[in-house]
């Protein structure tokens, strides 16, 4: 309760200043409850059906002249935690720069949906995109230096950007992390992205991005790998019909000296397919799968197994600002296979 206190009144002092500043300044926030029932092969508490409150979203946005600064924040749980904060100079359309923490541009579904469950178009995730604190095993959450713009070309407009991190770690927890403060070895992760949206195909986009960084962590034994993640995205978007598939690669080089060192290659994907009715019904499919090498030293501390899903929803928009989604979904994790029925209600304010 104290820590929610603390950022609550930052919150307040920051609006404070923002409005006797007259400077440019954005505020909102996101908020969602849940409902999840599952059939047999999974927790007892999920087999119950249960309500959940999900986690409240604050996102702040502050200009000055060139300069820009950007917050996200959530709450749950009792807990405030800083999911992105950073620091950007514009020098034209063509070339941004920007320090801190932000979403890593793999794909294009983990920069146009962020943490606010009202602006996605699922309850979950795909599997393959989960956050790290969602037990993901991509580095979705970075810390470093990121150059970015947008140009108009011949072709069409092209996105381009390059980043340098800490790189993420494996916690005592045994799940992925991004390094906050500093870096847990001498190696730093790269990433590098482009995209382009053809002016002769209207509402089409391809990107492809890649990632390099080492990773250590995790408890004893301590994971050593070298990761790097290949990945490609296309997005559809007519007046009615949304089309969005992407699909990484996901290698690992061991780095110990254990006999069965080496090198192994994993892979997922997720499609999505929506139909957009008077922009408030939408039905909904999405198929996502990850398909791991079983003696992957990486996939095997974070405890990943071989998912395949299979999401039929529905999602009614209330209004601009308020939805409510329906889903089923068959899931086959590892050995286990069962059925999930959710219903959310989101929205921003």
């Amino acid at each position: 309760m104290r820590n929610i206190t603390s950022g609550i009144i930052l919150l307040i002092t920051i609006l404070i200043l923002s409005a006797s500043s007259g400077h440019a300044f954005e505020f909102n926030g996101f908020a969602d409850i849940n409902f999840k029932k599952s059939t047999e092969g999974v927790l007892a508490a999920a087999r119950n059906g249960s309500f959940a409150l999900g986690a409240m979203d604050l996102y702040f946005a502050g200009t000055l002249e060139d300069i820009d600064i950007m917050t996200e924040l959530l709450v749950s749980e009792g807990r405030i935690s800083v999911h992105r904060l950073n620091i950007g100079y514009t020098f034209s359309d063509a070339l941004r720069f920007r320090v801190g923490r932000f979403h890593a541009p793999l794909g294009l579904w983990n920069t146009s949906y962020h943490h606010g469950q009202q602006l996605q178009p699922t309850i979950e995730r795909p599997e393959i995109i989960k956050f790290d604190f969602e037990n993901g095993v991509l580095p979705l959450h970075v810390v470093g230096g990121y150059l970015s713009g947008r140009v108009l070309t011949t072709a069409g407009t092209v996105e381009y950007g390059a980043s340098i991190d800490n790189g993420p770690t494996i916690n005592t927890s045994n799940r992925l992390a991004p390094n906050n403060t500093s870096d847990n070895n001498n190696g730093k992760g790269i990433l590098l992205h482009v995209a382009l949206s053809p002016d002769m195909v209207e509402g089409f986009k391809a990107g492809v991005s890649g990632y390099k960084s080492r990773i250590q962590g995790g408890t004893s034994p301590v994971v050593d790998v070298n990761l790097t993640v290949l990945g490609a995205a296309l997005n559809y978007s007519t007046a009615n019909i949304d089309l969005a598939t992407e699909y990484f690669s996901i290698k690992n080089e061991d780095n110990s000296t254990a006999a069965n060192a080496g090198s192994n290659t994993s892979n997922g994907y997720f499609v999505l397919a929506r139909y957009i009715f008077k922009d408030k019904w939408i039905p909904y499919l999405l198929y996502d799968k990850i398909s791991i090498k079983a003696e992957d030293p990486y996939f095997d501390k974070l405890g990943t197994q071989d998912v395949t899903k299979t999401t039929v929803g529905f999602r009614y928009n209330i209004n601009y600002r308020s939805c409510i989604k329906g889903e089923i979904r068959s899931v086959e994790r590892g050995t286990n296979d069962w059925s999930e029925y959710g219903v959310q209600w989101a929205l921003a304010f």
